[in-house]
């Protein structure tokens, strides 16, 4: 296990337990915590810019929690091995912050279908999988359609079959999956996944353009 990778799963599991522990001495001390490092444009309002790194590590339940770790348990090792652990970390934080960023836009542009206070992983999970789309595009992978299912598909499929997923949310947020998932934040994190996987890579081939070559 890359230690970037295990260390972002670790932190998100004991938030979330600490989440748990302070639920278990009363409700209302869990929910002022979460109220206190949920990303909301209220809170942006009154220049709580921190929160859009805090609401990236809450998560709203066990199945949340569970999806977010998985898929970076699958993307982010890969990813990881690449970029190497600077890069990655802040390929994975940018992302989060781009998608919250971009969530709060839509919830300032029309409260009624994206506001909300907005906790979870998802933006930077999806940065993480544009940038293993970008660095792998035609790996071959089995996805499991409905938890059951399995589907074969390369990368690229994958990305797009997100990126189409999310627009579908975007444009009928109460229809796919539920109000209460973030899809605007969801394709913030996969555009800016893209954007910054693209940049790095540059980086590292100027890097690698600027090695004198060794003498025998």
């Amino acid at each position: 296990m890359p230690p970037v990778t295990f260390t972002i799963i670790a932190i998100n599991v004991a938030v979330f337990l600490y989440e748990l522990w302070l639920g278990s001495h009363g409700l209302m001390r869990q929910r002022a915590f979460v109220w206190k490092f949920a990303l909301s444009l209220e809170g942006l309002q009154h220049g709580a810019y921190w929160k859009l790194l805090t609401f990236q590590f809450l998560h709203g339940g066990w199945v949340h929690l569970f999806l977010n770790c998985w898929s970076i348990f699958i993307f982010g090792p890969a990813v990881e091995s690449v970029l190497g652990k600077a890069r990655y970390a802040r390929l994975y934080l940018l992302g989060g912050v781009a998608g919250g960023a971009l969530q709060m836009l839509a919830a300032f542009l029309s409260d009624a279908r994206f506001g909300g206070s907005v906790v979870g992983a998802s933006a930077g999970v999806f940065a993480l999988i544009a940038g293993f789309t970008y660095l792998f595009p035609h790996a071959r992978m089995t996805l499991l359609l409905f938890f059951v299912i399995p589907v074969r598909m390369t990368a690229n499929r994958m990305l797009t079959m997100a990126a189409v997923i999310t627009a579908l949310g975007i444009i009928w947020p109460n229809w796919l999956l539920g109000r209460h998932v973030a899809h605007v934040a969801h394709l913030g994190g996969l555009i800016a996944g893209l954007i910054v996987v693209r940049v790095f890579m540059r980086e590292f081939r100027r890097e690698q353009e600027n090695i004198p070559p060794m003498v025998g």
